[in-house]
């Protein structure tokens, strides 16, 4: 009888475990970081311009001062530097590392791309010297699985508002307000 109760409890703390470790590599590869809020509105009237873009960068969970930046196209995209650890340090609680550096106008058919006027400007000072040497001699050392540049892009609609998000792999675009 004790044996039996023995190996139920051996049983019993190897599923707990393994369940454990489930809901942790799930939490853990599947987390999000608000990163900034962006908003998009109309041109005033007469601008050179098609539409302005907000920027609040979102530090540790709170909001930044905002920027507004004047855009041309049909999208904007919001890019950035991104350090990915080895998946066992990840699981072990590091977050991706990153910095949003830019700010780009972006057009749905390339020969707009190329002939049309574009619009980029610097997030946070742009790429720096950190990430720059990150970018040469990153993957030389031991707990970095890649370092690259990464970017997202969404359909420039004034009065929608969107969360930018750093995951696991790079910048995601959720739409928090769509256009009325």
């Amino acid at each position: 009888m004790k044996t039996l109760f023995r190996l139920l409890l051996i049983l019993a703390i190897a599923a707990s475990l393994a369940l454990w470790t489930s809901l942790r590599s799930y939490r853990v590869f599947s987390q999000e970081e608000l990163v900034a809020v962006i908003r998009c509105e109309p041109a005033p009237k007469g601008a050179s311009f098609g539409f302005l873009i907000e920027v609040t960068p979102v530090v540790k969970g709170f909001p930044s001062k905002p920027e507004k930046f004047p855009m041309v196209g049909d999208q904007w995209s919001i890019g950035g530097d991104i350090l990915k650890w080895r998946p066992w340090l990840s699981w072990l609680g590091l977050k991706t590392l990153h910095k949003l550096t830019r700010l780009n106008s972006r057009y749905l058919q390339v020969d707009a791309e190329l002939h049309e006027p574009r619009a980029a400007y610097d997030l946070g000072g742009g790429t720096s010297s950190l990430w720059r040497w990150l970018y040469r001699h990153g993957l030389q050392l031991p707990f970095v699985d890649a370092v690259y540049g990464n970017a997202a892009y969404v359909p420039a609609q004034p009065g929608s508002e969107w969360a930018v998000y750093v995951t696991l792999s790079g910048y995601l675009i959720r739409s928090v307000r769509a256009k009325p």
